[in-house]
């Protein structure tokens, strides 16, 4: 029997197939898959082993690939701003020519867009931004979530779109929760929170269960700086509406006294702005004048200049300095108006979308493309471009005078504000004479009442006796006291009061007797013991009651010096 010829077709399937088949899984040096797998968690260890490896140590085109994606990463990670995009260029090409690599691709893209976006060009980020997540696998759920926070990011710094920006964070913290990663999740929620509040209509609701939710997942990571900055944001959107600036003040001390080691000049002006709100004056000026000994960032100064003046405005206001009031709100308009007209702007929503309508029409036919098209378009755009930099050199040769008066204007107010500081320390001067007075006062108080002792049978002592005596109907005069001791003795009384809830009124006046060192006699008539040895069994079965294992004295000298 004859023999069939064999099909040109088969053969060159079977070609195919052989060399598919004999294509091995991409093995990298182990170092470089050591450094990978630290970089989320340690990424300064990452970037140590990489830096150690010397690049001629490598075997493979595709080991220095790696090396320079996550090189590239690392250095992101650990806030290393890029200078040149050299490196991650050269893992990009490698890459886009290795199909088999799509994760390691997606990173390329991402990171290259981080690396444009460091150099100033948000534009460019966006661009790679977006082919990341069109490159991205269905599942590569984490590559997927990073992408729409890069991308949301840019909106939020560069184009303030408040909905985009909202949905990307959404999508983001979607794909994060697939990850179950709570850090990257509690960012989305943070920044979904904050854009939220940003647009004129949202679901109060919905804010609040946000709200809810950051706070929530902070606490179970123990975040500190992210629980007090979402506490702090919650009083700043709380404090727009007059009707809610009570509880926004609330906040604003929660974070204040909570997170000390996390207040910034933003929370002193928010907590001026809200005394000023309520026209009282001397705790806008004290916490106006905490904002002012902070540090502040060259970049914000601009903003915190805004928020300080219209604070100073309120003020004026408050003291019916009407004029002053005027002028520091036109200085605030030029300001804004300053930062408007030399804001770089960009159009990142339009360049979103060209990117999906490009890869729309991609897909559907590249064929239909016409060459004078893409013509027209370059010449449209360096035509924009030349008209955007002839409208800046416009604004900015028109806004020089203006920002120099303005820092002249800055200064004078910097010098009243030294002044304002010199009044203050003359009221600290008087309040000093004043504690001295009431100090007077409480000698005279105890001499009356060892003279009561002493004399008990006159009438002008027993009436004397029967004012000073600890009674349900003059309770609130020994009450008052509560705030000068707390004020003079290291907040002794509201720190016993937080520690140990289960102590009654009594209980309380017998530890702000004993921190004003009342001797036991003045303290028995002050409380109606007949027998001033009493008061020591008094102390110990109070001591006994707060479970503390030293004298009340000397609790009371330890809370004093802490």
């Amino acid at each position: 029997m004859q023999r069939q010829p064999i099909s040109p077709l088969i053969i060159i399937l079977a070609v195919v197939a052989f060399f598919t088949a004999c294509t091995p899984a991409a093995h990298y040096d182990g170092r470089l898959a050591a450094a990978d797998s630290l970089m989320h968690d340690r990424p300064d260890s990452a970037l140590a082993i990489l830096q150690a490896l010397h690049p001629d140590s490598l075997a493979t085109q595709g080991d220095h690939a790696y090396r320079d994606l996550l090189l590239t990463q690392a250095r992101y990670k650990c806030y290393i701003t890029a200078t040149t995009d050299s490196a991650i260029n050269r893992a990009l090409h490698y890459y886009r020519h290795h199909s088999h690599e799509q994760e390691k691709l997606t990173r390329a893209y991402i990171y290259k867009g981080a690396v444009m976006e460091e150099l100033g060009h948000p534009d460019s980020a966006m661009h790679y931004y977006k082919t990341a997540e069109a490159t991205a696998a269905p599942d590569d759920y984490f590559n997927l979530a990073y992408t729409n926070s890069r991308i949301a990011d840019l909106f939020r710094i560069y184009d303030a779109n408040g909905q985009t920006c909202f949905e990307k964070y959404k999508q983001a913290y979607q794909y994060y929760a697939l990850t179950d990663n709570k850090q990257y999740e509690c960012y989305s929620l943070y920044y979904m929170f904050m854009m939220e509040g940003t647009l004129v209509h949202y679901n109060n609701r919905q804010h609040d269960e946000l709200f809810n939710k950051v706070i929530q997942i902070a606490r179970q990571l123990n975040d500190k700086q992210t629980l007090f900055d979402t506490y702090e944001l919650r009083s700043r959107q709380l404090s727009r509406n007059d009707s809610s600036c009570h509880s926004a003040k609330q906040i604003a001390l929660y974070c204040l006294n909570n997170y000390p080691d996390y207040v910034n000049i933003d929370l002193y002006l928010d907590l001026a702005f809200l005394y000023a709100k309520e026209s009282k004056v001397d705790s806008t000026k004290y916490f106006l004048q905490k904002a002012h000994e902070a540090q502040i960032d060259t970049a914000d100064r601009d903003r915190i200049l805004i928020r300080r003046q219209e604070v100073l405005a309120m003020i004026a206001n408050c003291e019916g300095r009407n004029s002053t009031s005027e002028k520091y709100l036109a200085m605030n308009s030029i300001i804004t108006d300053s930062i408007i007209d030399n804001s770089d702007k960009y159009g990142l929503d339009i360049i979103e979308k060209e990117f999906s309508q490009h890869k729309q029409s991609e897909t559907i036919s590249i064929i239909g493309r016409q060459k004078w098209y893409i013509v027209i378009l370059l010449i449209t755009a360096i035509l924009t471009i030349l008209a955007i930099m002839a409208a800046y050199l416009r604004r900015l040769h028109r806004t020089r005078a203006i920002i120099s008066e303005l820092r002249e204007t800055t200064d004078a107010k910097i010098r009243e504000l030294e002044q304002l500081q010199d009044k203050i320390n003359d009221l600290n001067i008087q309040d000093n004479k004043l504690k001295d007075y009431f100090d007077s006062h409480l000698w005279v108080m105890r001499e009356i009442i060892e003279q009561c002792y002493h004399i008990p049978n006159s009438k002008l002592v027993q009436k004397l006796k029967n004012t000073l005596c600890y009674q349900e109907q003059n309770k609130d005069q020994w009450t008052k006291l509560n705030f000068y001791i707390d004020m003079r003795y290291n907040h002794i009384l509201s720190k016993t009061m937080k520690q140990y809830p289960q102590l009654n009124d009594r209980d309380i006046l017998l530890v702000a007797l004993t921190t004003l060192d009342f001797s036991c006699i003045q303290i028995a008539m002050i409380l109606g013991y007949s027998n001033p040895t009493s008061i020591g069994v008094v102390r110990q079965r109070l001591a006994k009651k707060m479970g503390i294992d030293c004298t009340l004295k000397q609790y009371i000298d330890q809370q004093i010096h802490i």
